[in-house]
């Protein structure tokens, strides 16, 4: 007990502080973007409910919530054409603990490169993606409070130009026996700040250089460090309404990124016979994008518990976000999400 309120203190005071002054002061942005259905349906209210190898994202802390070894992979179609594939896999190790291993793609098509002389383009092309590549630790310290660290590998990239930092996330999740009561917290993308280097900004420092000129600007503008987007959210979950195999799960997260204002989410899954799961959420103070709908189902497929998941966020202006993921565990008799609520 004493730890879980040593923990609180530490995960509501340090990123409030990390929060101040940096609106609108971030890149790698993707990792801001939800990579699974179960998740964005719930609107990313998730944070004490999330288990298995989808929490190697949301929060690591919950990828203790599995019984043998678990398998996810996710596709999302984000806007303007570009996608987002996140594949996880977690392994308990009994009292060890699990250890997890993620990895996230964001990409798009490849560009024709233009310029002043060639607006029709010069015949070449270039790429631009990002990459984010995890490695998980998960244990349960009592019966009720479990904590989670992934040390993550950021890479992002346009052109010849690049850019590498190393982030870790850190989270817990307590459950109490009042209506099955969860509360998770966790820090994401805890890091340093990040900068593009490659051949082309090279050459343009270069000429800069060249002119010989004292302190000149334009060389500091050419390398600018940008924050990663970090992040603390807290949670909770409780059945209100349990019965048979049957239960109705109610969820609130706040969520207090570094790079914008404060933002809240409500949430609600109801598991109907631990077969079939229907999922929506309200978020609150989001540029854009309130609502959040989504379904899963689970049913037992060549020897493991197979799931399937979808979600449908909206973006306002920007258009709709579609979401599938399937899931494959060998957790013995296990069925559903977060069945038993541990």
């Amino acid at each position: 007990m004493k730890t879980f309120f040593i923990l609180i203190i530490i995960l509501i005071w340090l990123p409030l502080g990390l929060a101040q002054g940096n609106l609108g002061q971030s890149g790698a942005n993707f990792l801001q973007i939800g990579v699974e259905p179960r998740g964005t349906a719930l609107g990313g209210a998730i944070t004490a409910l999330t288990e298995g190898a989808a929490a190697l994202y949301w929060n690591p802390a919950g990828a203790i919530q599995t019984e043998n070894l678990d398998l996810y992979l996710a596709n999302t179609n984000w806007l303007v054409n570009t996608k987002l594939v996140y594949g996880g896999v977690v392994k308990n190790l009994g009292s060890i603990g699990a250890i997890g291993l993620s990895v996230t793609s964001f990409y798009m098509d490849e560009m024709e490169i233009t310029t002043e002389y060639a607006s029709e383009g010069t015949g070449e092309f270039f790429g631009a993606g990002d990459l984010a590549i995890g490695l998980s630790y998960a244990r349960s310290l009592t019966d009720r409070f479990t904590f989670g660290i992934t040390t993550e590998y950021i890479h992002e990239y346009i052109w010849n130009q690049t850019a590498s930092q190393v982030a870790f996330d850190v989270g817990s999740m307590y459950r109490t026996d009042f209506l099955n009561l969860r509360i998770g917290m966790v820090i994401r993308n805890f890091s340093g700040k990040m900068k593009f280097d490659g051949k082309d900004v090279d050459s343009q420092i270069q000429k800069e250089l060249d002119r010989n000129q004292t302190n000149n600007p334009r060389v500091e503008r050419l390398t600018p460090e940008f924050r990663v987007p970090q992040t603390f959210q807290m949670g909770i979950a409780f059945d209100p309404v349990t019965f048979s195999s049957n239960r109705l799960t109610l969820l609130m997260d706040v969520d207090v990124p570094s790079d914008n204002h404060e933002r809240l989410v409500f949430g609600t899954e109801y598991n109907f016979r631990n077969r079939v799961y229907l999922r929506g959420a309200y978020r609150v103070n989001y540029d854009s994008g309130s609502l959040a709908f989504g379904v899963g189902l689970n049913f037992n497929a060549l020897m493991t518990n197979a799931r399937f998941d979808y979600s449908y966020n909206t973006q306002g202006v920007l258009g709709n976000v579609h979401r599938f993921g399937v899931g494959f565990s060998l957790d013995n008799g296990r069925q559903g999400h977060n069945v038993e609520g541990k």
